[in-house]
């Protein structure tokens, strides 16, 4: 397990100044969390793009549908229009051939009325009347021919009556049908300009979310550039810190070395009065100090121990932030008394919320591998001073 401690640690206690990250509000998931908050707006905005463009194309064939219903619409108000006039002229001129009608009867009744009743005084007066028989003869086939006459032209007034009156009935009933056709054709031209009216405002709606869209985008690359830019700040300040610590240590004795090989925890080193965070597992992987390829000394000791082991509160305080770190994975940080802070690594689980009050070997968590992790293990450290403080020898406090 060193090994791969010693090929990974070194970036990880670069940004494992776990303490710099959570502590100055800057977490390199937090990053993570907004790239794909970015994600899923740019894929939003693509989807609703979409949608635009398919109702942009919705509202075209609609707009066209209502342009050839209104051409329709028009045709059929211009034939109504003649029709209505062409049954105005119908019924002036079925008026004017029944007045004919009617004028003619009279006039064909009277000359009945008369030559039925004077009949033989009629004939009398034209054959004494006449100078010839022919004229005689002349006579009374032009008294015959006015008859016939006054029968055909009765024939035809009756005629021209009946197709006029005929003429009037269809334009009547086209006319009845082309206002049922233009109600229909107006009905289809509100109905297809109330769904284009609403189209139009779904299409504003999407403009309005693709705006939306875009600008919370934009506000993510620029909080992910602050994040960036802090938790560079944060790197430098860290490794400026770690650089002065390296110096303060070659002037104090060194403390005790893995060598790359399980050691066991120094008797009497400390005070006594913090409690193993590990009970039942005392080897280290790791010990505080070690180098193993590291730029600088491990700020930490590393204990081994099957994932979900419990992990104790070293010592009673207050849990001053319990969250997820991307290099610390689930880890807690706890505050005691003068200033100085425990740290528990890499946990499985977390039992433990900020801001509550924990008892010396209270549970906190399981062991686990999250995080810049090679196995599972407890990397537990102690801080001093204003969070994140400066990395100490946990050996001075167990």
């Amino acid at each position: 397990m060193k090994k791969y401690l010693s090929l990974g640690l070194a970036f990880v206690l670069t940004i494992c100044c776990v303490g710099t990250v959570a502590h100055t509000n800057v977490d390199a998931s937090k990053i993570d969390d907004l790239k794909r908050q970015k994600q899923e707006q740019e894929e939003k905005k693509d989807a609703l793009e979409q949608k635009a463009s398919k109702t942009e194309a919705y509202i075209q064939e609609i707009d066209s549908k209502i342009t050839g219903v209104a051409e329709s619409l028009h045709d059929t108000t211009v034939k109504l229009e003649k029709t209505q006039t062409d049954i105005k002229q119908a019924k002036k001129e079925l008026k004017k051939a029944e007045e004919s009608v009617k004028e003619q009867y009279a006039n064909m009744k009277l000359r009945i009325a008369y030559m039925y009743e004077n009949g033989d005084t009629q004939l009398l007066d034209l054959l004494f009347n006449s100078d010839s028989v022919t004229d005689f003869l002349n006579k009374a086939e032009y008294i015959s021919e006015v008859s016939k006459y006054d029968r055909n032209m009765l024939s035809k007034f009756k005629n021209t009556r009946k197709k006029i009156a005929d003429t009037k009935t269809k334009l009547e009933s086209d006319e009845k049908n082309l206002l049922a056709l233009q109600q229909d054709q107006q009905t289809k031209k509100n109905n297809l300009e109330n769904l284009s009216s609403s189209k139009q405002a779904e299409l504003s709606q999407y403009k309005d979310q693709i705006k939306e869209a875009e600008a919370s985008a934009e506000s993510i690359n620029k909080e992910i550039a602050a994040q960036q830019a802090a938790i560079q700040r944060a790197i430098e300040a860290e490794k400026q810190r770690q650089e002065e610590q390296q110096r303060q240590q070659q002037t104090q004795p060194s403390a005790p070395q893995g060598g790359g090989q399980q050691v066991e925890p120094p008797r009497g080193g400390g005070d006594g009065s913090w409690a193993w965070p590990l009970p039942g597992y005392t080897s280290l992987s790791s010990n505080y100090g070690d180098t193993d390829g590291r730029s600088s000394g491990h700020n930490g000791i590393d204990i081994p121990a099957p994932s979900g082991t419990p992990i104790r509160a070293a010592a009673s305080g207050t849990v001053a932030w319990a969250n997820y770190s991307s290099s610390a994975g689930n880890w807690v940080g706890v505050t005691h008394s003068n200033g100085v802070t425990s740290v528990y690594m890499h946990m499985s689980s977390i039992g433990v919320s900020a801001g509550q009050h924990v008892s010396k070997g209270q549970y906190l968590g399981g062991v686990g591998s999250t995080g810049y992790s090679t196995g599972n293990h407890l990397h537990f450290g102690v801080t001093i001073g204003t969070l994140p403080g400066n990395w100490a020898n946990p050996w001075n406090y167990l």
